[in-house]
């Protein structure tokens, strides 16, 4: 997917917050701003938005000295997740069709992003996601590829999240399953350090994807991650980042799940900001 005019000032406020956040240093403030809004005018927007996006959070680290500036709010949400996840194996338990409530679960934990919001509520947003038809519903349709299979790689989004990611992988048959995560620090996005303290490490094979992108990359990711990708049988891609930069992938069996968080997306998936999909692309 190419960077549409409309995430410019998208990706140029997420700069702004991000700097207000992470800093009171006002001319650290200024000089990230401006590096940001150099490299929008030499970058090609013919590369995914997470591809411009990289270099933003690339030139915040290094601004702020920071390898990790979201290493206290991941903490915080790993540990809320946590807390959390008892409860959730209950509603799963408890539901009628169990892969359609874990299926539901994981999507609403795809809430916790602080790249597109930090004005979430996660229990609101778990009720709602669980009592809220499913914008693109290829559920059914995943769940009897998933019967097909051998291997299947999960793709990770967000630390915290990975607890919710945890709650479907548990539902899914006996297979070889990979855990894909970023292979450094962006964002709050996982990595295999979340991934560990989720345990997702106890049902699932932890592959980092070598890369600092907030999606996946394929010709920044390691050789060792594009060996599984190749060979996957079914990819379960988590949230908007891992979206936009493996949309146009056609030679895959590939199931997208995500919060839709923005108009560019819900224009691209024919549904509305707010809603939840399940979706495997027809080319």
């Amino acid at each position: 997917m190419k960077t549409y005019i409309e995430c410019v000032p998208c990706i140029i406020n997420q700069a702004i917050h991000l700097s207000r956040d992470l800093t009171d240093d006002h001319k650290k403030q200024e000089s990230f701003l401006r590096e940001v809004l150099k490299n929008l005018t030499e970058v090609s927007y013919d590369h995914s938005p997470p591809h411009i996006a990289a270099h933003v959070y690339r030139l915040i680290r290094q601004t702020l000295n920071n390898p990790d500036p979201y290493k206290k709010v991941k903490t915080e949400y790993n540990q809320i997740a946590k807390r959390l996840y008892p409860s959730l194996k209950k509603k799963v338990k408890s539901s009628k069709n169990r892969f359609r409530t874990a299926v539901k679960l994981s999507i609403a934990g795809n809430v916790i992003d602080f790249g597109s919001s930090q004005n979430f509520q996660l229990d609101r947003t778990i009720k709602q996601v669980l009592n809220k038809n499913l914008a693109i519903d290829d559920v059914n349709r995943l769940k009897n590829e998933i019967k097909k299979t051998s291997n299947i790689l999960y793709l990770g989004d967000n630390a915290g999240e990975t607890f919710f990611d945890r709650i479907l992988i548990e539902e899914l048959p006996k297979k070889e399953i990979y855990y894909g995560v970023r292979g450094t620090p962006v964002i709050n996005d996982a990595t295999e350090k979340d991934a560990r303290y989720a345990r997702l490490d106890k049902i699932a094979q932890i592959i980092s994807n070598g890369s600092d992108a907030p999606g996946t990359i394929l010709d920044e990711c390691s050789r060792e991650f594009r060996k599984i990708f190749n060979k996957a049988d079914l990819i379960i891609a988590k949230g908007q980042g891992n979206y936009e930069t493996l949309n146009e992938v056609k030679d895959k069996n590939i199931f997208f799940l995500f919060m839709v968080k923005c108009p560019v997306i819900a224009c691209d998936a024919k549904c509305r900001v707010g809603d939840n999909v399940v979706w495997k692309l027809e080319f």
